[in-house]
């Protein structure tokens, strides 16, 4: 059973799905035209995923005093304020070269507030739907999520450079209006505040990576995703790219059209999945049948020379990883009780976004160093060390913990 608090959470979360994309894609056009540097262009994704990870880290502090829905809503609201703020200075100051540190400076801020609603969001899902109802409610939110960046993507510039860059601000304003609205909806009857002593600042910053440990469960799903997070960064579009037109070469064209069909496959399957997942689920056998194929299928992408043929390895790519990233994080949202979710997805957060960066420089100097072929074996290879974590957890038959609330949640 899906709850009316659910529908506003996923909700919530596509209308700032868009509102982030666009203003995404108007402050890269905007710093692009003032600057005409690609260095400086380039330094607005890497301080945005800066302070997202600094969010991340810093969530845990603040998730010990609000309760989940209402840490949400002030996040949403003063990433609204924010962007607003900067939406009104390029009103006045974009014909007039604003500052470019302003603007960065900005971004910064919004972008940290974006990191500590990141894991609250997905700990909110098991406080407002029944257990039983976990896996298609992940699979619902991600299906709604993706296809959000599916359109937000395609038609983002068209609408950029029809509009323009004041005017997208303002429509990215309006859209983050709505998620704060639709946040401030959402109740939950579960006590969600992180229990610890009021001065113990230092347990709340560990509590999160201590389950990580002491759970034999947890201690899988960090094993693959180190392993993944390690080589994610080489389905980059900058590297995808590079494959388009070195081994299959074709125009960029391509390039969009594999990006596209990739993020289909995992539409599809979240959609899917939705509407055929009820209580009994083999969350082991996800992990190992997801894991498994993008590991293969990686390893066949990196030999494929037709156009066509990869089109559809990308697409079944995509597809295995909704497999398994549905079942990784409905196992993160069973494993432990409902209060200590926050410091755990916070961490599991802050890990990701790290090892994003990591992936990225990694992956771009395998790319200059051994070749873009390579690049994707070794992929491969360390998609297969995720998927012998995957064989671990079904095999040894691990078990998440029942420790969520069976009760009835409220709308």
């Amino acid at each position: 059973m899906l709850t009316k608090s659910f529908h506003r959470l996923w909700l919530s979360q596509a209308l700032s799905t868009l509102g982030d994309i666009w203003y995404i894609l108007a402050l890269v056009v905007t710093l692009y035209h003032l600057s005409g540097s690609a260095t400086v262009t380039a330094l607005y994704p890497l301080l945005r995923v800066a302070g997202m990870t600094i969010g991340s880290i810093a969530a845990p502090l603040i998730m010990r005093k609000l309760r989940l829905n209402r840490l949400l809503a002030s996040s949403l609201g003063g990433q609204t304020i924010g962007l607003a703020l900067l939406t009104i200075y390029m009103f006045l100051m974009g014909k007039d070269n604003p500052n470019i540190a302003i603007l960065i400076g900005m971004v910064f801020g919004i972008s940290i507030l974006e990191g500590v609603a990141g894991p609250v969001r997905s700990s909110l899902v098991a406080l407002t739907v029944p257990e039983a109802s976990l896996l298609k409610a992940n699979s619902v939110l991600v299906g709604i999520v993706q296809s959000c960046s599916l359109a937000g993507w395609a038609f983002g510039s068209m609408t950029v450079s029809w509009l323009g860059a004041s005017q997208v601000l303002l429509l990215s304003t309006m859209l983050l209006g709505g998620a704060w609205l639709s946040s401030s909806m959402i109740y939950e009857t579960r006590n969600s505040t992180h229990q610890t002593p009021v001065g113990s600042w230092r347990r709340s910053l560990q509590d999160g990576w201590q389950n990580y440990f002491r759970l034999p469960q947890l201690r899988v799903l960090l094993w693959m995703d180190v392993w993944e997070g390690l080589f994610r960064g080489a389905f980059a579009g900058a590297l995808l790219l590079v494959f388009v037109g070195e081994r299959l070469h074709v125009g960029e064209v391509w390039w969009g059209w594999m990006n596209g069909a990739n993020l289909g496959g995992f539409v599809l399957i979240s959609i899917l999945m939705s509407r055929l997942s009820n209580g009994n689920w083999n969350l082991g056998g996800m992990l190992a049948v997801g894991s498994g194929c993008v590991a293969a299928l990686t390893l066949a992408f990196s030999f494929s020379t037709s156009p066509l043929v990869t089109l559809f390895i990308m697409f079944a790519i995509g597809a295995s990883q909704a497999i398994k990233d549905l079942a990784e994080r409905t196992s993160y949202q069973t494993s432990v009780p409902a209060s200590e979710l926050p410091p755990l997805f916070a961490a599991q957060s802050s890990l990701t976004s790290i090892l994003y960066g990591v992936s990225l420089l990694l992956s771009g100097w395998l790319a200059d160093t051994v070749g873009i072929q390579t690049l994707y074996i070794y992929a491969s290879i360390g998609f297969s060390l995720s998927f012998i974590g995957a064989l671990t957890y079904r095999m040894n038959g691990l078990k998440v913990n029942r420790y969520i609330d069976t009760e009835e949640t409220v709308s």
